[in-house]
Formats: C-alpha cells, sequence, structure tokens
C-alpha cells in the first residue's frame, strides 16, 4: 500500500462521504442501532446507543491517524447534512463493510457510496478489496455485484481486484 494520504472527502452526484465526526453521534446513531440494520452486520453491538457512537468516532479517528482504516460517514449533499450510512475499508487486506439506515435502502445510495471508496481504495495501492455477507442479504449481494465484485467459492465471500476494476471503468468509459 503507497504512503498517499486518506481521501478527506469523496463526493458522488447526491453523497458526500467524509470521517465521522462527534457531532455526527446523534444523528447515526439511530440509524445503526435499528435492528433492521444492525442485524446485517458483524462487527456493530445490540443495542447500539450513543455511548457505543462515541467509542466508534474516536475508533475510526484512531484507525485513520494509523491508517488502519478508512471509515466514512455518508451524508446528503443536497440536504442539511444527514447521514445515510457508512462505508469503510480495512487498508490490511482490503475488507470493506457498509451499511444504510433503513429509510436510506433501495434507493441506490450503497452501490453509490460503494463506487466513490472503490478507486480512493485502490489510489491507496490495495490490489483488491473484498466483503463478506450473510447468505440471506439479497440486498448487500446485489450492491456487489452492480459495482463488478463477484462470489470468490464461498456464496458469501465477494472480490474485486484492482485489474478487473481498470477493466470495468474502461468498458463503461
Amino acid at each position: 500500500m503507497t504512503g498517499a494520504p486518506l481521501p478527506d472527502r469523496l463526493d458522488t452526484a447526491r453523497l458526500t462521504l467524509r470521517p465521522f465526526r462527534m457531532e455526527d453521534v446523534e444523528r447515526f446513531v439511530p440509524l445503526i442501532g435499528d435492528w433492521e440494520v444492525a442485524r446485517w452486520l458483524a462487527r456493530v453491538p445490540h443495542p447500539y446507543g450513543p455511548e457505543d457512537g462515541r467509542a466508534w468516532v474516536a475508533l475510526a479517528a484512531r484507525n485513520r491517524a494509523e491508517r488502519v482504516s478508512l471509515d466514512l460517514l455518508a451524508v446528503l449533499i443536497k440536504d442539511d447534512g444527514r447521514p445515510v450510512g457508512g462505508i469503510g475499508v480495512i487498508l490490511a487486506d482490503g475488507e470493506v463493510g457498509y451499511w444504510l439506515g433503513r429509510p436510506h435502502q433501495g434507493i441506490g445510495y450503497g452501490t453509490e457510496m460503494l463506487r466513490a471508496v472503490v478507486p480512493a481504495a485502490f489510489a491507496l495501492g490495495l490490489p483488491r478489496l473484498w466483503a463478506r455477507i450473510a447468505p440471506d442479504n439479497h440486498r448487500s449481494r446485489r450492491v456487489l455485484e452492480t459495482v463488478g465484485f463477484t462470489p470468490q467459492g464461498a456464496a458469501d465471500h465477494y472480490e474485486l481486484t484492482a485489474g478487473r476494476w481498470r477493466f470495468l471503468t474502461q468498458e463503461t468509459a
């Protein structure tokens, strides 16, 4: 992985992805704390309260400073900066994880977030990205496949290499 700086902000048509901040806690905790969101996430406790949110913001900042992970909160651009979800990449091995609050699911934000993070992660020198999903999480499967991830062996493991990404983006250019 290169020593390139981690991005401070990624913009899409509808979203801005930026580091989590303490002032975000009261707005993202109800989203990720919803059981229908948390149940799909391997590393999120339930119930999830403000103390968990503050601990997460502190950990994400520390991980960023130490180049352990790139964790970003997705907020609506044309709104009051309301959070819709989050996405992160573990920089040691390229594992990707993401979540969306229930009111923001099913309208393309997950795909939009992932499409923004993939080139940023590859620009940091990661050779591949991967994600593991619950076998019955059909929405997450659709997001990964739409972006170009392919199943690898087990039905719950998806991968996208930098080479495949370059090929896919050349095909759509």
